[in-house]
């Protein structure tokens, strides 16, 4: 969307005073432990782009609270998996060997959006260190929720999905719907932990030297399907939605959500 179409979709400037008040009007306080996904078009016309989304959020949580993001790099990954676009199999063998290693400091996010690749940047993020899966945050309790992040366990009980849930997060939706709730594929590793594994694979760093490491992980399902689950919530009441500039924002308890979806799939 050109930035012509989006003020013409835009009543009035969206700032981050005015997001601040929409954060506030949708319950999020200072505090909270918030797990963000967002569509900064969604927003309408955003004065200071994802840098005023990003300090709104700050704003709204206070120095006692938490923001969390994904910060995923699915391009860090095993080539022999590459589906969308696949590459031919004789580039296999050189593309791990030079690929260059995950570094949590430098490594961009892939598909994440312009606040999440803007939030792993920010001063004082912390990230944490799987090569693909990894979620940055900030504040308060960022280092407790990116600490554990088994290779092996990139959305269970070991990363900082599972940290996120034991802390009684809240998950915020901007513009974007619950197939966008990573927080659900814990729902399904819980549901289905025996769930069939893939090999994957990343460069790493190990004592100095760059390795490409081999691992697995369970295979997990279209986030398509999650949008039934959202749905489902939503209709229970837990999740409260209202306007925050021009999009619709959705909240929800990590714990309300996940435990619905394991209910709903048991």
């Amino acid at each position: 969307m050109s930035e012509a179409d989006q003020i013409a979709r835009t009543k009035s400037p969206v700032t981050v005073d005015s997001l601040t008040v929409d954060l506030s009007k949708i319950g999020i306080g200072r505090g909270d432990i918030l797990m963000v996904h967002t569509s900064l078009a969604s927003l309408g016309w955003v004065c200071g782009g994802p840098v005023a989304v990003i300090q709104a959020l700050i704003e709204a949580v206070g120095p006692t609270g938490t923001i969390v993001m994904p910060a995923h790099s699915a391009q860090i990954t095993n080539p022999e998996n590459w589906g969308m676009p696949p590459v031919p199999k004789e580039w296999i063998a050189p593309i791990k060997a030079s690929m260059p290693p995950f570094d949590a400091r430098t490594t961009p996010t892939r598909n994440m959006g312009a606040v999440a690749e803007l939030f792993r940047t920010w001063p004082g993020t912390v990230r944490s260190h799987h090569p693909s899966a990894s979620f940055a945050a900030l504040g308060s309790l960022a280092g407790e929720i990116t600490r554990e992040h088994a290779l092996e366990d990139p959305l269970g009980e070991r990363s900082p999905l599972g940290a996120l849930y034991r802390l009684d997060a809240r998950i915020l939706l901007i513009g974007v719907d619950f197939n966008r709730c990573t927080a659900l594929h814990l729902a399904e590793q819980r549901r289905w932990p025996d769930r069939s594994r893939i090999k994957e694979g990343a460069p790493l760093i190990v004592n100095g030297v760059r390795r490409w490491v081999d691992f697995e992980i369970t295979e997990v399902m279209d986030d398509v399907e999650f949008l039934t689950v959202g749905a489902s919530a939503t209709d229970a009441g837990f999740v409260t939605q209202a306007p925050l500039g021009e999009a619709r924002a959705q909240l929800t308890r990590m714990r309300d959500i996940v435990d619905h979806a394991v209910s709903m799939w048991s």
